[in-house]
């Protein structure tokens, strides 16, 4: 039997497969009147095979609150909304509450921690927790397990990673205390101890208890790997059910879960802790997103459990499809941070750009029509594809045109960038669903009026998409130049010192492609961070092998990216030797170079044997006014960047591909 798929024990809990939904914020905890929406998000992953869903932290008193967004298990009114959710839930699968409290990453002026050191990431010093406190904080923990079971939980776990309070009382970075809670390791380390024991002792025998430690901060002067081992194995001879290893702290200057990220790069730490902590089951986490990386770690007994947040919020059958052998239509994760990680740090509703259904199961659970119409859609980029999708699970006829010879549009572009090679996986998926759904794909073919009238469909979605922006500029003519989707399909070849104008999102990720051609490897990632070091990891300096500028007008580099993740590769690309160039003035090309005017009125010259043109985009949809007005009685829609191309990006046209879906009539 496939190991992936035999039951295990968590605590007297029997896990049915070696898979759970990890901690992840949907954005709409904190308030009342979100039982529903949470009951029906999780709901629909406990169809999809999961057994054990971790809920997002609740905090375990209101100064412990990672922002606004987060339940306080200690208010009655949210203990009661909780309690609403588990109901909803009950005999769907069994709901594991986090507890939790933020230290000094809350966002309040209140904030706490063992001593009173400001986090980078927050604007707050907190304030340094007395012995007291800290013992009465520790009691909070036991009261919220407490709490936690009578709401209807059947799990806990105690969050001890990313850089949270348990965390940084671990660290010496953060812990600079000479109590019972601070000092060498063995004392830094009695905060978590005794959070697990008041936490065990609020719960019945057996009852399952989950320690989410981390593996490795990645903050420099953070605990060594033996520190790190002599916590587990304290924490297993405490009886903890389970050990789930977390991976770096927020404010750490290493990626962790982005595209940068190899997939299981993390897997070895969580295995080094196997090895050396017997006697645990091991939850591995961060980075595992397909059956394949799954199967290896299973199959070479690296982990004892498999945690996975984001690729539920893509696809909530993912276990179901890997066990069943359809492992060719799960919507991959693809890592990008956009409509999950971005959206909770800005205390918004919580999403998945390839699956905008994700966290809005109430708004998109239409049942199929009685009414199917025929639907012609036009262009296969992300908007495309996604209305095509939901327009064949609605049930109407759909037929999908390409002018190119493969799907993907802008997502074919973007997958040759390094570490987007991800979006390969989305196009793979689509590929296999539509015809699945009966979506009749035609490739090759040029929506003409000619072919709209001939296909005479109800309803036309017009979906494609944008074309490069014409630019001139003086003296353009003096060194080669192509624009963005010249040099990502292989017509344009640059020299080796490149000026590439235009800074936004595109501009960026050329650049990247500019001074590193190769998929992101584990060893690649290894030593870029310096990873296999522990206490030393963060980008290494080494030069690439072209000289690289990227400037841009106005504005920050790199507008259209996420913030989550933009930073990573900002510094990655600074790391080369990539220079940035803003708030200036393009006056002319020569045959030395690209020259500007700075702000100051300095004119500066760059010197270069070729450019790369990513100065925006213009929509590409000539059939569209003339078919309009031709046929004014027929429904159609426009999405996408054929709808408007400023500041398109994948998030907002695979969501307005479902709207388009929904909006049929």
């Amino acid at each position: 039997m496939n190991p992936a798929f035999t039951p295990i024990q968590i605590g007297n809990f029997t896990l049915p497969n070696r898979f759970i939904m990890g901690s992840m914020h949907l954005g709409v905890e904190g308030e009342t009147g979100t039982a529903e929406r949470m009951a029906a998000f999780y709901g629909k992953r406990f169809e999809g095979g999961v057994g054990l869903i971790v809920t997002g932290g609740i905090s375990v008193n209101e100064e412990g609150k990672g922002s606004r967004t987060f339940f306080n298990i200690q208010n009655p009114e949210h203990a009661k909304e909780l309690k609403r959710m588990n109901e909803l839930l009950y005999g769907k699968g069994t709901m594991c509450a986090q507890l939790f409290h933020a230290g000094r990453y809350a966002a309040d002026r209140n904030c706490v921690a063992p001593s009173a050191i400001r986090a980078p990431i927050n604007r707050y010093v907190p304030k340094a927790l007395t012995e007291e406190e800290c013992w009465n904080t520790v009691e909070d923990f036991g009261v919220a397990a407490k709490l936690a079971k009578e709401s209807g939980f059947g799990a806990v776990e105690i969050m001890g990673s990313e850089g949270y309070l348990l965390n940084q009382f671990f660290s010496p970075v953060t812990n600079h205390r000479d109590d019972y809670f601070g000092g060498d390791a063995s004392r830094r380390m009695n905060f978590s101890i005794e959070v697990l024991r008041a936490v065990k002792k609020q719960l019945p025998e057996g009852f399952p208890v989950i320690f989410r430690m981390s593996g490795i901060d990645l903050i420099p002067g953070n605990p060594t790997f033996e520190e790190v081992i002599h916590l587990a194995r304290v924490l297993r001879d405490e009886k903890v059910s389970a050990l789930n290893v977390g991976i770096g702290w927020h404010e750490s200057r290493v990626p962790t879960i982005s595209q940068l990220v190899p997939r299981g790069a993390w897997i070895p730490i969580a295995s080094r802790i196997k090895e050396n902590t017997p006697g645990v089951p091991i939850i591995a986490s961060n980075r595992v997103n397909d059956p394949i990386t799954m199967q290896k770690v299973f199959d070479e007994n690296r982990a004892d459990i498999i945690s996975m947040a984001r690729p539920f919020l893509a696809d909530p059958f993912i276990v179901k499809k890997f066990q069943t052998g359809m492992s060719n239509r799960i919507n991959t994760c693809v890592a990008c941070n956009q409509a999950c990680l971005d959206h909770a740090f800005q205390e918004k509703f919580v999403s998945c750009i390839v699956n905008p259904e994700a966290v809005h199961e109430l708004e998109f659970s239409k049942p199929k029509t009685k009414d199917p119409k025929k639907v012609l859609v036009i262009g296969t980029g992300p908007a495309g594809l996604e209305a095509a999708r939901a327009s064949a699970s609605l049930g109407h006829k759909v037929t999908l045109v390409e002018k190119a010879s493969a799907l993907g549009g802008q997502f074919q572009l973007a997958s040759n960038i390094p570490g987007k090679s991800e979006f390969k996986e989305t196009i793979r998926y689509f590929s296999n669903e539509l015809p699945a759904l009966g979506v009749e794909i035609r490739l090759n073919t040029n929506a003409t009026l000619t072919l709209l009238e001939t296909e005479n469909p109800d309803v036309t979605i017009f979906a494609s998409g944008v074309k490069p922006r014409e630019f001139s500029l003086k003296g353009l003519e003096n060194l080669p130049s192509g624009n963005y989707t010249e040099y990502l399909t292989g017509k344009f070849k640059p020299g080796k010192r490149v000026a590439v104008i235009g800074g936004g999102g595109i501009g960026v990720d050329v650049a990247h492609r500019l001074t590193e051609e190769e998929e992101p490897t584990l060893n690649s990632y290894d030593k870029k961070y310096n990873i296999s070091s522990f206490i030393d990891a963060g980008v290494q300096k080494e030069k690439a092998h072209r000289d690289v500028a990227v400037f841009r007008r106005n504005g920050k580099h790199g507008a259209g990216l996420g913030p989550t993740t933009f930073w990573a590769l900002k510094q990655e690309l600074e790391s080369v030797g990539v220079e940035f160039y803003q708030g200036l003035t393009y006056k002319e090309v020569t045959k030395e170079g690209l020259k500007v005017e700075l702000k100051n009125g300095e004119e500066f010259l760059y010197p270069c044997d070729s450019l790369i043109l990513c100065v925006g985009q213009e929509k590409e949809n000539s059939v569209l006014e003339e078919f309009q007005n031709k046929y004014p009685n027929k429904q159609t829609i426009v999405i996408g960047g054929a709808k408007d191309p400023k500041n398109i990006d994948a998030k907002r046209a695979f969501l307005e591909g479902l709207e388009a879906a929904y909006s049929i009539h």
